[in-house]
């Protein structure tokens, strides 16, 4: 139910431009997505600490991050453009 990865989506559901058939076709469409990208890239799991970061990289400790990762991280996180450029877009435009 979290759209807000999908920017022009959220958008066609907060003003009701989106008829059942085709919300339905969209839920099938983001499922089929899903599986595959479980099955090309089993070894990601959402819930793991070492990919925290991406949904918030200002709130992840470094020891959470993944140690080829880690220098980059550090970049990121100590660079204060990026710390408001993270406040004011949503994830997506972000990255």
């Amino acid at each position: 139910g979290n759209t807000a990865s999908f920017s022009n989506l959220d958008s066609a559901l907060i003003h009701g431009n989106l008829d059942s058939e085709l919300k339905k076709q969209i839920i099938t469409h983001l499922t089929d997505l899903k599986t595959e990208f479980i099955r090309y890239f089993p070894e990601i799991d959402e819930k793991c600490e070492g990919w925290k970061f991406i949904r918030n990289p200002f709130q992840c400790e470094v020891a959470d991050v993944s140690d080829e990762l880690q220098e980059k991280f550090l970049e990121l996180k100590f660079t204060s453009t990026a710390k408001e450029d993270f406040k004011e877009l949503d994830l997506e435009t972000f990255w």
